[in-house]
């Protein structure tokens, strides 16, 4: 995602988004087979494929995202039950165009669990825990998406130990490594402990950005990439309240901005533009 190119209903591309969750069932699929280690995720324009196929055993997936042409964005979701496509795909689109009770019940009615980047070479890592059920894969970029089914069985998928951790509340990040440094790359511990779901976004940008800078971008209301901004840039995709992922990252060193997209249930504005974000030193 990049600050003026993937804000509002393009960030997450909302009628791509939920074009196969009419798929989803309330049902579940015995996968009592041993997991693997992890499962591989393929992704391209067209298609998105688990190498376990699509059933896979409960508990802490971890998720390594490949592709090898573009940028993709694995994110994963459930929908509850009696909320169907059609109503989400109308809800989303009019979230992200303000409409606060639309945003009110896609909060209620979606459950994101986040997800991970990935491009050519640099795969994307992520874990997350996946109780029973049925479950949607999506691309960000891309018209791609799967349905998955995860059942009660034996897992044994490769435990993880993050070197960071980031939770958000009263829609701010909170930093648990000590000041505003967080490591330029590593397993972050990411869990959102606030009202609504929350994007985080990792934005590079010059490292004589100030926030002032930031707060006249906002102001300004441009929807172009701001003068300071540079290429490179990563992210966790979306979760709910009360929901935890731990995912990889590994960007170069400098300043960067920590940005959430996410549509508010009070004014339907964008966090971002609330004060959702913090410029942060990668080490």
């Amino acid at each position: 995602m990049r600050i003026g190119t993937k804000t509002a209903a393009a960030s997450l591309a909302a009628g791509t988004l939920l074009s196969a969750a009419g798929l989803l069932t309330a049902t579940s699929v015995d996968a009592s087979a041993a997991a693997p280690r992890s499962v591989t995720v393929t992704m391209t324009n067209k298609s998105i494929s688990f190498s376990t196929g699509t059933a896979l055993p409960a508990g802490r997936v971890l998720f390594q995202v490949k592709t090898a042409k573009g940028e993709h964005t694995l994110q994963l979701l459930h929908l509850h039950s009696g909320y169907t496509k059609n109503q989400a795909e109308h809800d989303i689109n009019a979230a992200f165009g303000g409409d606060v009770k639309a945003v009110k019940r896609v909060d209620k009615n979606i459950d994101w669990l986040g997800g991970v980047d990935t491009t050519p070479g640099h795969p994307g890592k992520v874990a997350i825990n996946l109780a029973e059920g049925s479950y949607l894969a999506v691309d960000q970029e891309s018209n791609a998406s799967m349905q998955f089914t995860v059942g009660i069985g034996s897992a044994d998928y490769r435990t993880v130990y993050p070197s960071s951790s980031v939770t958000t509340k009263n829609n701010l990040f909170h930093l648990h490594t000590g000041g505003l440094a967080l490591p330029h790359e590593g397993w972050m511990r990411y869990h959102n402990n606030a009202l609504e779901p929350h994007m985080f976004v990792l934005n590079h940008v010059k490292q004589s950005t100030t926030k002032q800078d930031v707060r006249d971008y906002i102001a300004s209301g441009s929807q172009k990439p701001p003068s300071w901004g540079l290429g490179d840039s990563t992210d966790a995709g979306v979760i709910s309240p009360a929901t935890t992922e731990t995912w990889h990252y590994s960007l170069p060193a400098g300043k960067y901005l920590v940005a959430c997209f996410w549509p508010s249930k009070d004014n339907g504005m964008p966090h971002f533009t609330m004060g959702m974000w913090k410029l942060v030193e990668l080490s």
